[in-house]
This record gives C-alpha cells, sequence and structure tokens, in this order.
C-alpha cells in the first residue's frame, strides 16, 4: 500500500455519518458521493485494500479536491479529511506521476524562474494583443483579458533593500510567485505599508517557488527542493513576511510537515517556520499602523477568508482588524466569507465548471453585502473573485489588505 499504510488507520476512523456533507463545496454541486469527504475515504480505503483501481473516476474523486479543510472542521469523529486526500494525491504521483501532461507542465514551470518571467512578459505583450484581436476575455472562468501581467517582475523593479531613516524592525519580503509577476501593485503595497511604519524591507533577488503547488499534487521531492531554495536564500534573516496566504502555509506549517522524517533538516525548517509571519499577522501584531492611516473618500468594505489563512493558518481576526482601522472605512461581513471561492490552486484550470459554480456562490454573497471592495489575503483568491464578479456584471473592486492599507497612507 505504500503511502496509504501509513494513514490506514486514519481511513478507519471514519464514521460515515456525512457531516462533512454540509460542508463539502464541491458535493453541493455536484452531489455525487465520491465527491465529498466521506466517499472519498472510502474510495482511498478501497484502494489500499485493492478492491478497485485507480482508474480515472478515482482520480477526479481525488484531484477535485479543493483541500478548504471545511470537512476537518465539520467532521465530529477529528477525521481530517483533506490530508487523507493529499495522502491519496502522493499515492496517485507514485503511481503514475503528474496527470494530465498539462498539469505536470504547468507545476514544473513554476519552479524555473526563466521559464515563468518568460511567460508572464510574452502574455503581457504578444499575448495580450492577441486576445484584444480575437474579443477573448475568459478562459475557463478567468478574465485573462484584464489579468495583470508584467514584462519585469517586482523584484526586478526595486532595490535589494528599501532603506528607511531611522528602522524600528527590519524583514525580509517573499513575494510569491503570482504577485511578484501579476499583482506587482500590490507587491508594492506591502513594501510602501512596512516602509512607512519605520520598517527596512529586503526583497532578496533569488525568490524561488515556495513549493506548494507541487507539496499539494503530490511531488513532495519536488516541493523539498523548492523549500530548500526558500531557507537558503532567506537563511541571514530574522524576519521573513509574505503577503500571499498560500505561501504563508507553506512557509509557516507545510514546511515543517514536508521535513519532519528528514534529519538533515528537520530542525532547519523549524527555525525557519518560527521567522515566518503573513502580512497582516505581522502588521498587526507588531506595528501600530492606525496613526498614519487616513480616508477622504467613505468606502464599504468586505473581507473573504482564503482557506490557507482561516483554517491552515488560523488567521482571521487580524486582517479585519487592520481594513477596521482604516477611517471612514464600513466594514461589514458577507455570508460564508470563510468558504472557498472555487480557485483551489489548479483545480479551477482542470475542473472548470465546478469551480465557475462556487465562485458564482462567492461573487454574489459579496455583491449582497452592499460593498465597493471586497479584500482578501491571497492573490489566487483576488484573481478568482475579481473575475466571478466580472462574470455577474459587477464592478466591484477587488483589493488585497495591503492594498487598502496603502492607499490609506496616501
Amino acid at each position: 500500500m505504500g503511502v496509504l499504510a501509513e494513514v490506514y488507520e486514519n481511513l478507519n476512523t471514519c464514521g460515515k455519518c456525512g457531516f462533512c456533507h454540509g460542508a463539502c463545496k464541491t458535493y453541493k454541486k455536484d452531489g455525487a458521493e465520491f465527491m465529498v469527504a466521506r466517499g472519498r475515504v472510502q474510495l482511498i480505503k478501497a484502494l489500499a485494500d485493492g478492491k478497485i483501481e485507480a482508474d480515472q473516476t478515482y482520480e477526479d474523486a481525488i484531484n477535485s479536491c479543493l483541500l478548504c479543510g471545511e470537512c476537518t472542521v465539520a467532521c465530529p469523529s477529528g477525521v481530517r479529511g483533506h490530508e487523507l486526500v493529499l495522502a491519496a494525491r502522493r499515492d496517485l504521483k507514485l503511481r503514475k506521476g503528474i496527470k494530465p501532461f498539462a498539469k505536470s507542465m504547468a507545476l514544473k514551470s513554476l519552479t524555473k524562474p526563466g521559464r515563468l518571467s518568460f511567460g508572464f512578459g510574452f502574455f503581457s505583450g504578444t499575448g495580450k494583443k492577441w486576445i484584444d484581436r480575437i474579443g477573448m476575455q475568459f478562459v475557463r472562468g478567468i478574465d485573462v483579458k484584464n489579468m495583470p501581467a508584467s514584462k519585469k517582475s517586482f523584484v526586478q523593479q526595486v532595490p535589494e533593500v528599501v532603506t528607511v531613516p531611522n528602522p524600528t524592525k527590519k524583514v525580509a519580503f517573499y513575494v510569491g510567485c503570482f504577485m511578484n509577476h501579476s499583482l506587482i501593485n500590490t507587491a508594492h503595497s506591502v513594501v510602501k505599508v512596512l516602509s512607512k511604519n519605520n520598517v527596512e524591507v529586503t526583497i532578496p533577488r533569488d525568490q524561488p517557488c515556495c513549493g506548494l503547488p507541487q507539496y499539494v499534487y503530490g511531488d513532495f521531492e519536488t516541493a523539498k527542493a523548492q523549500a530548500i531554495k526558500v531557507m537558503n536564500a532567506f537563511d541571514k534573516h530574522e524576519t521573513i513576511i509574505t503577503a500571499c496566504g498560500s505561501c504563508a502555509s507553506m512557509l509557516k506549517k507545510e514546511i515543517v510537515e514536508l521535513f519532519k522524517d528528514d534529519p538533515k533538516n528537520k530542525e532547519k525548517a523549524e527555525e525557519f517556520a518560527a521567522k515566518c509571519y503573513e502580512f497582516s499577522e505581522f502588521v498587526s501584531k507588531e506595528l501600530d499602523t492606525a496613526a498614519n492611516l487616513h480616508k477622504s473618500i467613505p468606502v464599504t468594505v468586505t473581507y473573504h477568508d482564503p482557506c490557507h489563512m482561516v483554517r491552515y493558518n488560523k488567521i482571521t481576526a487580524e486582517p479585519r482588524s487592520l481594513l477596521k482601522s482604516v477611517p471612514r472605512v464600513n466594514f461589514v461581513e458577507m455570508f460564508e466569507a470563510d468558504r472557498c471561492c472555487g480557485a483551489a490552486g489548479l483545480v479551477q484550470a482542470f475542473y472548470h465548471d465546478l469551480s465557475a459554480q462556487i465562485t458564482a456562490d462567492k461573487a454574489q454573497n459579496i455583491i449582497n453585502t452592499g460593498a465597493q471592495v471586497v479584500a482578501t489575503s491571497c492573490p489566487a483568491c483576488m484573481l478568482k473573485i475579481n473575475s466571478g464578479l466580472k462574470l455577474k456584471g459587477s464592478k466591484i473592486e477587488v483589493k488585497h489588505v495591503a492594498d487598502v492599507l496603502a492607499e490609506a497612507l496616501d
């Protein structure tokens, strides 16, 4: 059984009660038993017992999971459904490799900085021109026409050290792939908020992918290689900030799990994780930003909790407190603020119809608040939610928490 043998006893703890049905977004949209944690767990156990084959139906059940962790919260027996799905993906990778080929290529491209830069650079120029020429806007639910892209990454646009006259703190900024090449304005907002509050910011030139995309699809070998690159690149820094909820999860949590059985890197990973902060976590706990904030125009803002923020990192109060600290911001909660937006990494690309339905629900919840701005803490969520709102004809702006704060510092 290999990987599945390690989690076999956990597979047996499922009481088949069905509490996960009420929490699972994929089940609510599809209705099939194998699209909910209870069904997925039984499929994994059947494969481990040799009763079924890892056919396409099995692969779809495992790979369509959002890994949002909502089933784990709902389970009265303590079954950690998303972790069992992760083990199943690891097992699939060892059996068959990463499938399909397009997914494998996407994951490999993230580990190649040159390929990533070329891709975004091409998209920002020739790619955008072709999109305009053929009148295309949405591809698999993503607003590609208006998706930001730059020929020059954020890391290439800024000095390695952003100095301030009398720094009270010094941090290193882990930008993350998508923010580095697409949401560059948000990366500038992060630096602006920190530097305006007397924080010296170092942006190391070498910014490899953190390894989370590979990790969640079972490629632990590549994930470890990427994580080691990140640890080496930031080794000299005592405080590390990232403004991507998913990257934060990898750097603060998954990296420890990844190296737990690796004597050579276990301690290094634990020490590294202890130095890492998600942006709103650091700003809320370590800085007093309120005195510098002002807002001339009243605005109503709501907040979407990315899955990695709310259920993996347990960071929910901090971004809200920062938004509420901005003068003339009227903060309103949305219905199911902590539910997945449908992005879920590559799920949005390979299970588009399912993802789009989940995003449509999130977009409607945002619209129902009457907010003019929806803030969040994850670049992938920003892209997905923005596309969902556009498809509904909404003009609500999607911003990172850092963007809202930076605008109030002008």
